[in-house]
C-alpha cells in the first residue's frame, strides 16, 4: 500500500485519534505519540517528504514527546495523607519498641501492634526498650537501644 497517498493529513487525523484515544484510555501514553503524529503532520506542510522519511520523523517526535511528557509529568511525586501504605517498615524507623524475643547471635523479634517484626542487633534481654534505625533486606528491623 502507498501510504504516501495520505500526507501531512494522515498524519494530523492519526494524531488527533489517538489524542482522543487517550480519553477513553488515560494513561498519557497515547496523548505524546498523538502530539509526535501532529507534529509530523505539521512538519510535512512545510517540508514535503516521503514517507520514510515522515516515518523517521515521527519516530525522533515520538521519543522527544515521550522524554519531555516523562519530565513534566512522570516526575510528580503524588504524596498522599497515607505517605507508608505500601512501606510499613519504613514508618516504623524512629520508633521505639520491646523486644519480645532477645536478640541472640544478632537477631531476635518485636512486636508491633498485632504483628512480630524480625530484628537486627546488638545481643539484648527480652523486654528491652529499642529503637528502630533503619532496615536490612526490606523486611528486617535495624535496632539499637533506647
Amino acid at each position: 500500500m502507498n501510504f504516501e497517498i495520505f500526507g501531512p493529513w494522515g498524519w494530523m487525523i492519526a494524531g488527533i485519534l489517538l489524542c482522543a484515544a487517550e480519553m477513553l484510555a488515560p494513561g498519557m501514553f497515547m496523548l505524546w505519540i498523538g502530539l509526535a503524529a501532529l507534529a509530523t503532520g505539521m512538519t510535512l506542510f512545510a517540508v514535503p517528504l516521503g514517507f520514510a522519511w515522515a516515518a523517521i520523523l515521527f519516530g525522533v517526535f515520538a521519543v522527544i514527546s515521550l522524554l519531555l511528557g516523562r519530565k513534566f509529568y512522570g516526575s510528580r511525586g503524588v504524596e498522599g495523607d497515607r505517605p507508608f501504605l505500601n512501606k510499613r517498615a519504613e514508618a516504623l524507623i524512629g520508633r521505639a519498641y520491646v523486644l519480645d524475643q532477645a536478640i541472640t547471635a544478632g537477631e531476635g523479634r518485636i512486636r508491633v501492634n498485632d504483628s512480630t517484626w524480625r530484628v537486627r542487633g546488638a545481643d539484648m534481654a527480652p523486654g528491652t526498650r529499642v529503637k528502630v534505625t533503619g532496615i536490612e533486606d526490606g523486611v528486617v528491623l535495624r535496632v539499637e537501644a533506647a
